[in-house]
């Protein structure tokens, strides 16, 4: 094989590969502290924000969860940097791989406030501070949160389900097609 085709090879392997495998690894976050006993200090773990609307972090074959309504307050607090002779500092040669330490706290169902500890990496931590931002802000839309025989076009049309609204009167449509006036001719 030339030389052509085997640089054309890995740019298209590297091309179709994800990110985490041309990256070496997932981002890992490490439990550094807080008020949750169940997890062990310095263990190492994945920090998810799930669809679900919560807050995962996976260590070995245990999960902690945490619901992001749960969520009071999140912060990011660099480390200080290295420094020879206690005076110059030494840039990073690796920005992107930059420890931080990401600090969220909480109050739990039982309205205890907890704090939970975790350092990751720079460019980890602000992806997960936008994603915990977005999740605060839409609301829970879970099935049990709205009735499931409800229907949108209920309050607009007449159906076999919604018999007794409209006979009842107590559908918005079907009160101001009663209070209309009659017209004499």
């Amino acid at each position: 094989m030339s030389a052509f085709r085997q640089i054309l090879f890995v740019m298209i392997a590297l091309a179709l590969a994800p990110p985490a495998v041309v990256r070496g690894a997932i981002d890992t976050a490490t439990y550094v502290g807080g008020s949750v006993k169940s997890i062990p200090l310095n263990l190492i773990g994945t920090l998810d924000v799930s669809e679900r609307g919560e807050l995962r972090f996976e260590y070995g074959t245990g999960t902690f969860k945490l619901p992001c309504n749960q969520i009071t307050s999140t912060a990011v607090t660099q480390e200080e940097a290295r420094r020879i002779l206690h005076r110059v500092k030494v840039p990073s040669l690796a920005p992107g791989k930059k420890k931080e330490t990401l600090t969220i706290n909480y109050k739990d169902a039982a309205g205890v406030n907890g704090t939970l500890n975790f350092e990751t990496t720079a460019t980890q931590a602000s992806t997960l501070l936008e994603t915990l931002a977005i999740q605060k802000a839409t609301p829970e839309t879970s099935p049990s949160a709205r009735n499931i025989d409800d229907w949108w076009g209920d309050k607009y049309w007449k159906t076999v389900r919604n018999r007794s609204d409209w006979e009842g009167g107590a559908n918005p449509a079907s009160q101001t097609a009663q209070a209309a006036p009659a017209v004499t001719k």
